[in-house]
């Protein structure tokens, strides 16, 4: 299929899909809101523009097997194509300024079932529906604090994570030095049927400092990233740590903004071991648009409104890119 023809196809799909959510945050307004906010570098994502494309293996362990019927979780060698990023949709973005960063994952599962994550190194996320999310693409477009304080009285729960991260400098020692965190709840299914609500983590092997002070970045420039991941990856390996947390009876499942607090089991469920990093034009992972809930059975959504919100969004900005590609050729 040509990307032209993608194009279309994505746009009609996504024109008919039911977003459960408010919709006065329609998934195209969300684009629109992060394009007119960060401009469009033509051929890239709208958001989370500014990436480092990756291979690995992970593997999971019988623990997790109990859980799940996916095959991802069944402990076999599963090949991965991911991609860490930089929140926003600035090509630019300075390495040493302070920012939201992602991981992103595709799994090809022994079945040929793909199943993707993408995650923020965010202990929870700041708002708790896609409305407040394009609000807020909205208020701090340009520097104006009268919108932005509108915004933080229309949308209460951001503050809950400014308290979190209060302190915190928020710039990374290292795209592998993040715990990312999957921010909404997925629902495991096992193959009697039983159902589990979990969140998830991938947490550094290696216990070292995962964010700079200003001063130490400041010294390092501003695309430290890339040269600081191969150096560390050709002296010794990378890995991450996959947990599950599981829900308790009376767990939020349905609003990201709100963190799981006190006692819960936590399971080991794998290993992510990053393999290469791969700096080409035409890396896989730049033509992969990893929605989160492209799924493998025995792993399904919850039925948060952020979540939900994120297929279509991501759809559109993928028809975009793939048409502006498409046209460079």
């Amino acid at each position: 299929m040509k990307k032209s023809a993608l194009y279309v196809t994505v746009s009609v799909l996504c024109a008919g899909l039911p977003l459960g959510v408010n919709a006065a945050a329609a998934p195209d307004q969300i684009v629109t809101a992060l394009e007119n906010k960060f401009g469009v570098y033509p051929g890239e994502r709208r958001n989370h523009t500014k990436g480092i494309c990756f291979t690995g293996e992970f593997q999971a362990t019988a623990e997790a097997s109990a859980l799940s019927r996916s095959p991802l979780l069944q402990g076999a060698a599963i090949p991965v194509i991911g991609r860490f990023s930089q929140a926003g949709g600035n090509l630019h973005a300075p390495d040493n300024k302070p920012n939201a960063h992602g991981m992103a994952l595709r799994f090809t599962l022994p079945d040929g079932q793909l199943h993707q994550m993408a995650m923020l190194d965010l202990p929870f996320f700041d708002v708790a529906t896609p409305e407040g999310f394009l609000q807020k693409q909205l208020a701090t477009g340009k520097p104006d604090p009268a919108k932005i304080q509108a915004f933080e009285q229309a949308f209460p729960e951001t503050q809950r994570l400014k308290q979190a991260l209060a302190g915190q400098s928020r710039i990374p020692a290292g795209y592998h030095r993040l715990s990312y965190n999957s921010i909404n709840t997925f629902i495991l299914e096992t193959a009697d049927g039983k159902s589990t609500p979990v969140r998830w983590a991938f947490i550094p092997t290696e216990d070292k400092p995962a964010y700079l002070n200003a001063e130490q970045a400041e010294s390092l420039g501003t695309d430290y990233l890339l040269s600081r991941l191969q150096t560390d990856l050709d002296s010794g390996d990378i890995r991450w740590r996959m947990e599950l947390t599981l829900a308790n009876e009376d767990d939020q499942l349905t609003d990201p903004s709100q963190p799981w607090s006190g006692p819960h089991q936590v399971i080991t469920a794998g290993t992510l071991q990053l393999q290469a990093v791969d700096t080409a034009a035409d890396a896989d992972c730049r033509s992969i648009n990893f929605d989160p809930l492209r799924l493998s059975d025995g792993v399904k959504p919850s039925d948060d409104p952020i979540l939900q919100a994120r297929s279509p969004a991501y759809a559109i900005s993928f028809g975009k890119r793939s048409q502006e590609a498409n046209r460079q050729d």
